[in-house]
């Protein structure tokens, strides 16, 4: 059966390892555009590191923040539905630096992006990322939290996600990854599924007729949700246990062998 709504998430999944998609993995993109199937991306990038990929690929919707928004690329603006109020996000990020004293910080919000000197460090040090924009400020990230925050992510440079998330277990928030060493956290609501529904809802697609590809722990929730949920070769045991099949690796363009597959 052919979905009518396919959430694709970017790191890990749709893009290879270069941060690129590849030509068959959109044109096979294109060519379910043209028999009129919804394509979103799915994924935990802000909107300023997903926007090009939703225009190269013409896309009109993409869930970013892990669902917390929903970028619009005709209006190319983003709808934000859940963040962590200031006194929680400055509780969050008091309570990391007190139990794991070594972790880098970083904040993004609705009014810019924030990072601490370690992980403005590793930022630099990065391949890819030393390219993009630098963030809006740097420094102790207490001192931007000025109103609401979308997101806290933390770095340690000997504790993993999982562990780091330990110094958070009085709270209720949304903790998730990416990969194993970047923690991130955001509103207890927040997640890429119920995002994911609440497109599907306003685009009239039963559950059904969703399908979702992904790779990470952020990604499980909607793997498991979707009529159809395929994790990658190279996904971890979140996404591999919530899916409903596995596909190649990324870097052997897994998307577009599924994809295909519905054409």
């Amino acid at each position: 059966m052919q979905p009518e709504l396919i959430a694709l998430d970017l790191d890990g999944t749709l893009l290879h390892s270069n941060a690129q998609v590849s030509p068959r993995g959109a044109a096979a993109i294109a060519a379910l555009r043209d028999r009129h199937v919804h394509v979103v991306l799915a994924t935990g990038r802000p909107a300023r590191m997903t926007r090009d990929y939703v225009h190269q690929l013409g896309l009109e919707h993409a869930l970013v923040y892990n669902g917390a928004s929903r970028y619009r690329a005709s209006r190319d603006e983003s709808e934000h539905h859940h963040e962590l109020d200031r006194g929680t996000a400055l509780a969050v990020i008091r309570n990391l630096r007190e139990r794991l004293p070594d972790i880098g910080i970083g904040m993004e919000t609705s009014h810019g992006w924030y990072l601490d000197a370690p992980m403005e460090a590793r930022r630099r040090e990065h391949p890819i990322r030393s390219k993009a924009a630098p963030p809006d400020g740097t420094g102790p990230v207490e001192e931007f939290v000025r109103d609401a925050v979308i997101k806290v992510f933390a770095r340690h440079p000997t504790q993993d996600a999982r562990a780091m998330g330990a110094a958070l277990s009085e709270q209720d928030l949304y903790l998730t990854w990416t990969d194993a060493h970047m923690l991130e956290v955001m509103h207890p609501e927040v997640n890429k599924r119920d995002a994911l529904a609440r497109l599907a809802a306003d685009l009239g697609v039963a559950r059904d007729a969703v399908a979702a590809l992904g790779d990470e722990h952020n990604d499980a929730q909607m793997l498991a949700w979707a009529g159809i949920g395929v994790a990658m070769g190279n996904a971890g045991p979140e996404a591999r246990e919530a899916a409903d099949e596995v596909t190649a690796s990324n870097d052997e363009d897994g998307v577009a062998l599924v994809l295909e597959r519905w054409l």
